[in-house]
């Protein structure tokens, strides 16, 4: 027992210099220099650490360092070779699964319906599902490339969906008032008011204010709207629902084929070559 324990502070003290030594093939007899007895039955070609005392053990793994540095750091470079290969593999199955779970959720993304807002071609052929929160920097910033994706690309459409996340205290009555903008002034005034708030980033003011500002019709029937809390519930549905998808943070996106059904999540405040390249990479998939 005593060989064992002393084997195994070795083994710590030496961490995976030790570890490489023996599993690349190195007996007790190459760092001894000596053959190791054992029955006549049989001939093991490693020995044990009980056939060995601990201060032979480590007077002879000390010379064998000190006489073969470059054999041994040879092993030790191969084993962490080895052992970086193993884990990055392991890493990227463990990558490739998510995504695969990932993709089978956001499948399930919701289609286009009467409540949603869409911005660009109605019966485009590619849809980005933009979950969005007003109070989020990177979706301030994301807001505007969307608009340049669309812009660029005839058969693309932007669909809006709520998602007051991180910044939910704040966000959620804006999103619940663009709701009820949406409801008595229209998609137009819809996009005006959320293109507003993105920009100056619209908190605690007067939303009477802001409407009157914007020029955006039927303003007391927004602010009954509001009062009511008509939208709170599908508000946070939405949010539910981005979370129901595997989004995670804001702005998350997913863009779909609508011909076949294929989609691609675009996580975070991605540049215009990212939504090109999604869509390159949805167009390929027949």
């Amino acid at each position: 027992m005593k060989s064992i324990t002393t084997f195994k502070k070795i083994s710590v003290l030496t961490g995976i210099a030790v570890t490489a030594t023996l599993l690349s093939g190195c007996s007790l007899d190459d760092i001894t220099g000596e053959e190791t007895e054992t029955s006549t039955a049989t001939q093991s070609p490693v020995a044990t650490t009980d056939e060995i005392s601990d201060a032979a053990f480590e007077k002879a793994f000390a010379k064998y360092l000190k006489e073969n540095p470059i054999k041994f750091g040879t092993q030790l470079d191969d084993a962490y070779k080895i052992y970086q290969a193993d884990a990055q593999k392991k890493q990227l199955k463990e990558q490739e699964k998510k995504d695969e779970e990932r993709n089978e959720l956001i499948k399930k993304v919701k289609d286009i319906s009467d409540a949603d807002h869409i911005a660009g071609n109605k019966n485009a052929e590619f849809v980005l599902f933009e979950y969005s929160d007003y109070h989020c920097p990177y979706c301030k910033r994301f807001h505007v490339t969307t608009k340049e994706f669309i812009e660029k690309n005839s058969n693309v459409a932007v669909v809006f969906r709520a998602y007051p996340a991180v910044h939910k205290t704040t966000a959620q009555p804006i999103h619940e008032a663009a709701e009820c903008v949406a409801k008595e002034s229209g998609n137009e005034a819809f996009w005006r008011f959320s293109d507003n708030v993105f920009a100056t980033q619209f908190r605690k003011g007067d939303i009477k204010a802001k409407l009157d500002e914007l020029k955006i019709a039927n303003s007391e029937k927004i602010m009954k709207c509001y009062a009511d809390g008509e939208f709170k519930t599908l508000v946070d549905e939405s949010a539910q629902e981005a979370v129901s998808l595997g989004i995670q943070g804001t702005p998350g996106s997913i863009l779909k084929n609508i011909k076949t059904g294929e989609v691609v999540f675009i996580n975070g405040a991605q540049p215009l070559s990212a939504l090109e390249a999604a869509k390159k990479e949805l167009s390929e998939i027949k």
